[in-house]
């Protein structure tokens, strides 16, 4: 592990993370002597969050993320963090502390207007709902070809819940359900040591695959059955 302290408060990483981190700062070409002020920030910033279990959703795990990228070109994740992005761009919370280490942003305030991309909201309603009707809007807009594979839990369609999703249904091509016992994700505190070293985080509940496509993304990225069925084996996956 790493370690970087401020007085009495010290936040920790491992060795791998941090390399990547400072790597990533580093090939921006960002200011060397600000990157430990700036790690610091950004990890305690996400601490912070986690006390109320709100800043690390899980990610879905790296078999599955290179499975994308290998069959369909996905290199961008909606959302993610620099601590748990795994695709060479990524789509985050905090432009203000993550900008230094790689991240685009918000989600809502992505415009692509062509390309796949890889979309794991945190797993609370009003995330799950903005998720659908930005998705809906951007494939609305575009008349290039776009895809989103929309990875979420299997949740109740409430009246504000259907609303949203409807904004996204007409470009719906495929949904896929990953059964309850049969995936896992990648924990959301994968960047320190935490329990008893657990890597892998088993839901109590179905995951949700959703393909939304416009015309031409539904050619360009076609959903087939063993397409599908890769992925939901890689959900199973560890590396």
């Amino acid at each position: 592990l790493s370690r970087y302290v401020d007085e009495e408060l010290q936040v920790e990483l491992w060795s791998g993370h941090y390399s990547q981190l400072r790597g990533a700062y580093e090939g921006f070409g960002h200011d060397m002597r600000l990157l430990h002020c700036r790690l610091f920030a950004l990890v305690s910033r996400y601490s912070a969050l986690a006390a109320d279990k709100s800043a690390f959703q899980a990610a879905l795990p790296r078999p599955m993320m290179r499975l994308l990228k290998e069959r369909w070109g996905v290199t961008h994740e909606c959302y993610a963090s620099p601590l748990n992005r795994c695709l060479a761009t990524f789509g985050s919370v905090f432009d203000d502390t993550d900008k230094w280490f790689g991240s685009s942003g918000s989600f809502y305030a992505f415009r692509p207007v062509s390309g796949c991309y890889e979309a794991n909201p945190p797993f609370d309603t009003s995330s799950v709902q903005a998720c659908f009707r930005h998705v809906g809007a951007l494939l609305g807009a575009s008349d290039e070809p776009l895809c989103f594979v929309v990875v979420v839990p299997e949740m109740d369609m409430s009246s504000s819940l259907a609303r949203a999703f409807a904004c996204a249904k007409p470009f719906l091509r495929h949904h896929e359900v990953a059964k309850v016992s049969e995936h896992a994700y990648l924990m959301g505190l994968q960047h320190q040591r935490t329990g008893h070293g657990e890597r892998y985080w088993h839901p109590v509940k179905n995951s949700m695959l959703y393909f939304f496509q416009n015309r031409l993304g539904a050619e360009s990225y076609p959903v087939t059955a063993d397409f599908v069925a890769e992925l939901i084996q890689a959900f199973k996956a560890v590396d």
